[in-house]
Parts: structure tokens; C-alpha cells; sequence
């Protein structure tokens, strides 16, 4: 099944006492993930697979609406921009662990070019120095394929 914004904000509506969800799909934007955020305030474990690219500005929507009791966010094939995954450790105070699981054809539609190679491995460097941080040494796990 493909999710979209319209199935994310009926899960929402029909279940809003769910605990952990795992969602997936390019069809999950930003207003179907805040719709869940605001719905589903019990959310303590978020999946997102294979979603469009968060950045920090759609970490910002989302946890604007909820999140607030989120202890484990697990993105596997989702692109993640470092300012991101700030927001979402600023904002949601339980977090126990951020699990992020990409890979280079998750990011560049010619994964085998020399350049989307040199940007996709300064992007790993970059999330990779983000567990230097105070507060995401412990938390912050980071698998990439292919390499």
C-alpha cells in the first residue's frame, strides 16, 4: 500500500492513542506527518521509510504540531539534512535514540556520478560530527549503506 498525506491524517483521526507507527512512501509529506504529530500525541516510536528529504524546516512543522513524547525516530532510506535532526533533539526532550539508515541512491538520482559520490560523503561526514554534540553522542545511530 502507498501512504499519502490523506492516509497519514486518517491515522491519525482513527487511532489516537498510538504508541509506534512505521510509515513510509514519497506520498508522506509534510502536512500528513504534522496531521499524525497533532493527532497522535501518545507517538513514541516514528518510522518514516523511504519519505521525501527531511529538512529542518519540515522537522519544524511536524514538531510544532507534536511529537513532544517521541523517544525513538528511526529513519531508514529517508534523506536527512544535520539541522534536522537538531530540531528533532531540541524539541522532543525524550528522545532515546535517532536511528538513520541511508543510502546514496537515497539522496541522487545518478548515485554512480563522481559528484552526487563527493556530496553524498560529505553529507555522511556531517551527520556522522553530529554525535560529537552534546546530547547525541549516545542517542545519534548512524548506518550507511554502501560504504
Amino acid at each position: 500500500m502507498r501512504f499519502s498525506n490523506r492516509c497519514l491524517q486518517m491515522i491519525g483521526r482513527c487511532w489516537p492513542h498510538l504508541r509506534a507507527l512505521g510509515v513510509g512512501g514519497a506520498g508522506c509529506g509534510v502536512q500528513g506527518l504534522a496531521s499524525l504529530a497533532r493527532n497522535c500525541m501518545r507517538l513514541q516510536v516514528l518510522e518514516l521509510d523511504h519519505v521525501s528529504e527531511i529538512t529542518q524546516e519540515v522537522a519544524a512543522e511536524v514538531c510544532r504540531e507534536g511529537l513532544k513524547g517521541l523517544e525513538m525516530l528511526v529513519l531508514t532510506a529517508t534523506p536527512v539534512t544535520p539541522k534536522a535532526l537538531l530540531h528533532f533533539n531540541s524539541i522532543c526532550r525524550n528522545l532515546k535514540s535517532i536511528v538513520v539508515q541511508i543510502g546514496i541512491a537515497d539522496y541522487f538520482k545518478e548515485p554512480s556520478s563522481p559528484e552526487a559520490q563527493k556530496l553524498f560523503e560529505d553529507m555522511v561526514t556531517k551527520l556522522q560530527a553530529l554525535r560529537r554534540r552534546p546530547g547525541f553522542s549516545k542517542i545519534l545511530h548512524i548506518k550507511v549503506e554502501g560504504c
